[in-house]
């Protein structure tokens, strides 16, 4: 474990990524950051050998049992601790099936020396089918689904968590209060681009939240909508990554 303070330090959960997106997303992200840290939700695939051989993670640990069916909150705490003991700077705040594109290599670096402002959130673009469309109907829109990925860590601060145990976000509840800036820089979002990835999400989230406490149940049915609204990517080629 390293005690030096580190600038910029990203943050991941993950769980049974080998096959999925987790090698390109750790090639991207270590251009990026200064150290990963990775909690496994109790993977049984080979996960836990991916990242510990990835020379950005410097702090890795697995589950013995999964955390996040029980209690999300919980297992985001235990990354948030995992991190901010190492004395970040600035925090990432990523998941094993998104990245930012390209251009973030030259301006991630403005966004984490500015004084203005301490969390910043990126406009997602959710592929959709493939790598080559993205989604852009209601809640899905990358105008409106905005998430906050980026936190400046104060050491004086006392920090709590949302008392949510689904959908609590990424930070403590105090990033959320600090001043914000939203950045053009786009979040690229893998995770629904299967179709079987998206009926067995959907099926997570009924199992984990079958009364709609956390998200509107309309939005849930919305990951099943045969026929979304989709617009045609013209960024970076991302079929050659995979």
């Amino acid at each position: 474990m390293r005690t030096n303070p580190s600038p910029l330090l990203a943050m991941m959960v993950v769980r049974n990524e080998a096959n999925r997106y987790l090698r390109p997303v750790l090639a991207r992200l270590g251009a990026l950051v200064d150290g990963i840290v990775i909690l496994d939700d109790a993977s049984t695939d080979e996960t836990p050998e991916l990242c510990r051989a990835h020379p950005k993670v410097i702090r890795f640990r697995r589950l013995q049992s999964s955390l996040f069916a029980q209690n999300e909150a919980a297992l985001r705490s235990l990354l948030w601790e995992m991190t901010v003991e190492l004395k970040p700077a600035w925090i990432l705040a990523l998941d094993a099936d998104e990245f930012l594109e390209e251009k973030a290599k030259t301006e991630l670096p403005a966004l984490t020396a500015q004084q203005e402002y301490e969390v910043v959130t990126f406009p997602v673009y959710h592929f959709w089918g493939d790598l080559r469309h993205y989604r852009v109907d209601g809640m899905w829109h990358p105008v409106l689904a905005r998430t906050a990925c980026l936190f400046r860590y104060r050491q004086n601060r006392t920090y709590h968590w949302a008392p949510r145990r689904l959908h609590c976000g990424r930070f403590p509840l105090e990033a959320y209060l600090t001043p914000g800036f939203h950045a053009p820089l786009r979040l690229l979002h893998l995770g629904y681009a299967a179709p079987h990835a998206r009926r067995e999400k959907y099926q997570r989230y009924l199992s984990l939240d079958p009364e709609g406490r956390f998200c509107p149940p309309a939005h849930y049915r919305s990951i099943i909508e045969p026929h979304p609204r989709l617009r045609s990517w013209t960024g970076e080629n991302l079929e050659v990554l995979f």
